[in-house]
């Protein structure tokens, strides 16, 4: 799918494993989201559009029966003709009912899977809602502001009350959030009958061709910097780890086709 990562292939030596992967120039969506022209948050139409390359991304995973579960800016990344790249899949997992692990980025949590009564793409619906309301908010909809405690965040999250700020004022764009945020999952938009079709049949996202986005043929609202194949300046620098730490193998051969 062009909105996910793409793998190429896996290799391994007697200490580790290798995974070949798609090189994505353009940086985390949350750089872009910080360095915008109001930093922390972008317009309703730049909003659009990356959330419906993640929806879009989201329907053909779901089609598989595999849940995402770890939906925020960081793991978004933006490729060199602007669009979304959704990638780390290491919370994924195919589901054809439900799961009960605990996981995730605590704001982006649904409520869900935080009373661990099993949860399955609705999950991944819900984080869409935050993510369309932190990107045009600037913060996430359960965030608390004063210590950024995380159980603060998870009983805000089980209290379901959403405010919003002065700058989310699309009223298409709060009623999507609203019933993408619904704690009750059998009324939360994409959970009906209809799937992410009634997604992507609301209001909001009327103006994205969906055909059109699908082939890449819409204006990204940003392109990034890129200078050459090889031009990682959009990431921020990190220290690379060359410990190696020695495998005993627990005679399951687990790896064996890796």
């Amino acid at each position: 799918h062009p909105f996910v990562l793409r793998l190429f292939d896996t290799f391994k030596d007697p200490n580790r494993l290798y995974m070949l992967l798609e090189l994505v120039q353009g940086g985390e969506l949350f750089s872009r989201l910080q360095t915008s022209a109001t930093p922390g948050r972008v317009s309703v139409g730049d909003a659009r559009f990356y959330g419906a390359c993640v929806l879009d991304a989201f329907d053909h995973m779901h089609l598989q029966n595999i849940i995402y579960r770890d939906l925020k800016p960081e793991n978004l990344l933006i490729d060199c003709e602007g669009y979304i790249r959704v990638v780390d899949f290491g919370f994924a997992k195919i589901v054809k009912n439900r799961t009960y692990t605990l996981c995730g980025t605590p704001e982006y949590l649904a409520p869900e899977l935080l009373v661990g009564k099993g949860h399955n793409k609705g999950v991944d619906y819900w984080a869409l809602g935050v993510l369309l309301y932190e990107m045009v908010g600037g913060y996430s909809p359960f965030a608390d502001h004063e210590r950024g405690d995380q159980m603060v965040i998870c009983k805000n999250i089980l209290r379901g009350h959403v405010r919003f700020p002065s700058v989310i004022n699309n009223s298409d764009l709060k009623e999507v959030i609203m019933r993408l945020l619904d704690k009750d999952i059998t009324k939360r938009l994409g959970m009906l009958k209809g799937g992410a079709k009634d997604i992507k049949a609301h209001r909001f996202f009327r103006k994205i061709n969906w055909t059109r986005m699908l082939a890449k043929r819409e204006k990204a609202p940003w392109t990034p910097p890129i200078s050459d194949p090889l031009d990682t300046s959009n990431f921020d620098p990190y220290d690379e780890d060359d410990h190696v730490q020695p495998y005993r193998d627990d005679g399951t051969h687990w790896d064996k086709h890796f």
